[in-house]
């Protein structure tokens, strides 16, 4: 396999005030022809810099400071020798893109290397259609638009439609590639804007862009990160198909080890800015012999692991890294020579096999190895008595804000984010919350709360109606319930340190205090003097910073006497008052008095170093600001905050989205602990089903606002019973190479929007089982694409003009004659015929084929209403007239397929 992509010794560096920040630090990877290579690792690893590397992206204050990025291509190669007259970054065939001056580069990106951003919202230009961001790339490689740098020239690619219009041939080949990453109705899109599209559709529209000239090799950055796992599915799903047709090379650039695992050929596992471990695909999930892959895999969540294991503490600050294995601070099988000079790449397996470690391991025991983290869960059962109760919630948001905006017109349509909820959460247990991205998940977790007050229904408490409260009352209610938000960063205040940020709630609610029902008790061990001399109490009040249970705060102190000194140590963070009686050097008494302080300021102080203790902190973190602290940790300030006030119920809105799989095992752990240990009941919203898998007792669905199913968490996984869980189910990427994936059900589409919800059952525009009526003789594909189409005709979404040109393309010397006498209604068959071909596959009965023909000849003589009164009559469909409704059994699911 020749290799197309090569890194060799590749160093990048980025200039701080601290010193050289190493992002990559002598890395070598290659990416052969029509192989997909996976790079994984944490966050801060130096993965999204090696791939701004290899396109020549990288920006001030950082540079390639050594080594290589070479690409096979000899057209390139040829076209460089003659432009640049034998330049040096030029060997035989091969192309070194570090030497290569700019414009050069500027020739190789989007024709022979294409990149797929990680984020499409800031990918995209936001003031061009998606078909002139499309055509760019077309204009520059393939049709002689390539100019030199000026700003003149950067102006006029700034405003292309100012400067010039794009001919024809163009746009047609604009559309073919909107067509090919499945944009539905491409010729009718192209001249849309990026807000106009979904999250899936503006992912497709980017990979359009990295794909508009064939690249030989894709470049694919954190492609399906911040996507729901369905619209994953299909992005994975069109890339591979895209590669297979194409023939191109993918460099997979994630830390998602299960989308690894299934579009990957080889997995190059890189630590700190180095690769540490290299191979096969299914060597490397079945086979890790390097520790930080070991580790990273056992940091996922699966069924068989009632407690994860995460890998202890963080990635490493790349400026002045120590010699040797820089895994090795958080390495379980560190050895002595781990930690200094360079080590070696090992050969593992079968030589016939290239699977090479960074490790002076052959081999490491992991019989062990997370062990305690088992052992550390004993696991609570929640109880029988319902803590919260929502009947028939409902958040609309009204588009018309006001008289003026009812005067000029505005869309005075709701957005109906939650429609009518219903769903019961009891003491002790949590309830997950899951579904796609639009579909009310995070607004139902605001609304319960009150966050955002509701538009309908009932929100009742432990009893009481927050309906009912007023702002006063309902903001003590608040004490007892509690949000982690999704995003720390942009939850926590900048301006505030940690310390600062989780106390503020102890001032808002003028706490801690202590509750006169509970009382205080020390839990004493004793070395070096006869207990019977030590005398320690605990106030009653100890419960303010440390909690309680059952009516006692327990305070664990440790009484430690040798060589005449006495050591008093108290594992909460409490004031200690110690008197020590003598007879001459010898210690003969000790009396502790464990107290919460005095000062409100002295006992709220204690608090938040109790809380940084509970959520895993450091107290020397408490005057940190949040930009200088990780991920995982300021999430950690976060559930730190939630937890100050000492609620009873938490909603956690997709607390660990955004977190590596090993920050992700951390901040879980950490849930269920605080879960048992304070008694807390979550609502848990997320649409990783491993992860709520891993720590749901019961899964709720929600779809475009309503709440579709709902099961103990095992019998949902096992037993799905409604259509739309059944796809999400089945979209879960699998961390293992070997999985079955051919049933698979990729969901067509997005998420209609909430503000006019699809009549009957709102899953209906997608569902692959949607019923057809009881007369009607076709099989289930072929009526979901008829559907298909009657949703395009209703939106008036069928491209007619494109259908007309392809007629016309075909041949028909009298369909041109037609088109340009009368709009193309004389001639309509051709027409017919090329929309038809274009959205149905399957084929249907004469009579059926009968009804769709008669309703296209009413869309292509522009009667939109007649034709999708046509399709209407034939095929409706039990799930438009009727919605289906979420009964009372244990295993609810709003579905006919159920009801019946």
């Amino acid at each position: 396999m020749r290799n197309l992509l090569s890194l060799s010794d590749l160093r990048t560096q980025f200039s701080t005030g601290r010193g050289q920040v190493k992002a990559v630090d002598g890395l070598d990877l290659t990416v052969g022809e029509g192989e997909t290579v996976g790079l994984v690792g944490e966050s801060g690893s130096g993965k999204s810099v090696t791939a701004l590397s290899a396109m020549g992206l990288v920006d001030d204050p950082g540079e390639i400071v050594s080594g290589s990025v070479e690409l096979e291509s000899a057209r390139l190669a040829e076209e460089f020798r003659e432009e640049y007259n034998n330049p040096a970054f030029v060997d035989g065939d091969v192309v070194n893109l570090v030497d290569a001056p700019e414009e050069a580069l500027r020739a190789v990106r989007g024709r022979e290397l294409g990149m797929i951003f990680q984020d499409p919202m800031t990918s995209l230009n936001p003031s061009l259609t998606v078909g002139e961001q499309v055509a760019e790339s077309l204009r520059l490689h393939q049709y002689g638009g390539r100019r030199k740098d000026s700003w003149f020239n950067a102006v006029r690619e700034l405003l292309p439609r100012i400067s010039r219009d794009i001919d024809d041939e163009i746009v047609e080949r604009t559309i073919e590639v909107l067509e090919s990453v499945g944009i539905p109705e491409p010729g009718a899109r192209v001249d849309e804007f990026p807000h106009e599209f979904s999250g899936g559709m503006r992912q497709r529209v980017l990979i359009a862009i990295a794909l508009a000239c064939q690249p030989r090799v894709l470049v694919a950055d954190e492609p399906t990160t911040a996507l729901d796992v369905t619209i994953q599915a299909q992005i994975l799903d069109l890339i591979d198909d895209l590669q297979e047709d194409l023939g191109m090379s993918v460099l997979m650039i994630t830390h998602d080890l299960g989308v690894v695992a299934e579009t990957c050929d080889r997995v190059a596992v890189m630590y700190a800015g180095e690769i540490v471990e290299e191979g096969p695909v299914e060597e490397i999930f079945h086979n890790p012999s390097h520790p930080y892959t070991y580790t990273l895999l056992e940091s996922l969540p699966s069924e068989d692991k009632e407690r994860l294991t995460p890998i202890e503490g963080n990635v490493p600050d790349l400026i002045d890294m120590p010699e040797g294995c820089h895994f090795a601070p958080r390495c379980p099988w560190a050895q002595p020579e781990c930690t200094s000079g360079e080590i070696p790449y090992k050969q593992h397996g079968d030589d016939a096999v290239d699977h090479r470690s960074k490790c002076v391991l052959d081999d490491f025991d992991t019989s062990e190895y997370g062990g305690d983290a088992i052992e550390a869960s004993t696991g609570t059962e929640p109880s029988d008595t319902p803590l919260l109760e929502v009947d028939g919630m409902q958040k609309y948001y009204e588009q018309a804000d006001g008289i003026l905006d009812r005067f000029l017109g505005a869309d005075d349509r709701s957005v109906k984010a939650v429609d009518g909820i219903d769903f019961t959460v009891y003491e002790g247990e949590t309830l997950g919350l899951v579904g796609e991205s639009g579909c009310g998940k995070s607004t139902a977790g605001r609304s319960l709360l009150h966050l955002t007050p509701p538009t309908g229904g009932r929100v009742v408490f432990s009893g009481t109606d927050l309906s009912g409260l007023d702002s006063d009352e309902l903001r003590a209610m608040r004490r007892d319930m509690q949000m982690i938000f999704q995003d720390p960063m942009s939850s926590l205040d900048p301006r505030m340190t940690v310390g600062q940020t989780i106390r503020e709630p102890l001032d808002v609610h003028d706490l801690p205090e202590s509750d006169p029902n509970v009382r205080g008790e020390a839990d004493v061990t004793v070395t070096g003097i006869d207990a019977e001399r030590v005398s320690v109490t605990a106030s009653d009040e100890i419960d303010a910073i440390v909690g309680s249970s059952n009516g006692v705060a327990t305070a664990a102190v440790t009484v430690t006497v040798a060589d005449g000194e006495v050591d008093v140590a108290v594992e909460e963070r409490l004031r200690t008052e110690v008197e020590v009686e003598r007879e001459g050097d010898v210690v003969s008494g000790v009396t502790v008095r464990v107290t919460p302080g005095d000062s409100t300021s002295e006992r709220r102080r204690r608090r938040v170093h109790q809380l940084l203790d509970a959520v895993g902190l450091e107290v020397g973190q408490y005057d940190r600001y949040p930009h200088e602290l990780s991920g995982g940790q300021r999430q950690r300030v976060g559930i730190a905050r939630a937890l100050a006030v000492d609620p009873d119920f938490i909603v956690a809105d997709e607390p660990v989205s955004a977190l590596d799989v090993s920050v992700q095992a951390q901040i879980l752990n950490l849930l269920e602990d605080l879960q048992e240990r304070f008694g807390l009941t979550y609502l848990f919203i997320a649409h990783d089903l491993s992860v709520v898998r891993h720590i749901s007792d019961r899964v709720a669905v929600m779809y475009l606002g309503e709440i579709v199913e709902v099961a103990a968490t095992d019998e949902l996984f096992d037993d799905p019973r409604h259509p739309y869980t059944q796809a999400l189910l089945s979209a879960i990427p699998e961390p293992d190479p070997a999985a079955e994936t051919d049933d698979r059900i990729i969901l067509e589409g997005d998420v209609p929007s909430p503000i006019n919800p699809p009549s009957g059952c709102h899953f209906r525009t997608r569902c692959p089982q949607v019923i057809p009526p009881a007369d009607l003789d076709i099989e289930q594909a072929a009526y979901r694409e008829v559907m298909d189409l009657r949703q395009r005709v209703e939106r008036e979404a069928l491209d007619v003009e494109t259908a007309r040109d392809a007629a016309l393309d075909a041949g028909d010397p009298s369909a041109e004659a037609a088109v340009s006498a009368d709009g193309g209604t004389a001639d309509a068959d051709a027409v017919v015929d090329e929309l038809r071909e274009s959205h149905l596959s399957h084929s249907l009965s004469p009579e059926l084929r009968g009804v769709v023909d008669r309703a296209l000849e009413r869309v292509v003589a522009d009667d939109w209403d007649e034709a999708g009164e046509i399709l209407r009559e034939r095929f409706e469909s039990v799930c438009e007239r009727d919605a289906p409704e979420l009964g009372e059994q244990m295993h609810p699911a709003a579905c006919h397929l159920v009801d019946e």
